[in-house]
């Protein structure tokens, strides 16, 4: 069975915590214009086979859901 509750019920994979620790340290701009956020961008790009997508991140599950669902009623109410 699946569960979709939250991202706050688990803890980080052990990958994640390593990785957050080499990098804890690092100077970077604000969120979403570092190498790894271009990084991220390229992947889904490529998941997606969409090279030319404009791809956005926000900052948190709340304004995610408020994004799409606003969106996806837009498209309803012009249809």
């Amino acid at each position: 069975m699946l569960f979709f509750e939250n991202d706050y019920c688990e803890g980080a994979h052990p990958a994640v915590l390593q990785k957050l620790i080499e990098t804890n340290m690092e100077k970077l701009p604000g969120y979403g214009t570092d190498h790894y956020c271009e990084s991220a961008k390229e992947k889904i790009r490529a998941a997606c086979g969409c090279p030319q997508a404009d791809v956005f991140f926000l900052v948190g599950g709340t304004q995610t859901n408020a994004a799409v669902i606003s969106a996806l009623l837009r498209r309803l109410i012009v249809s």
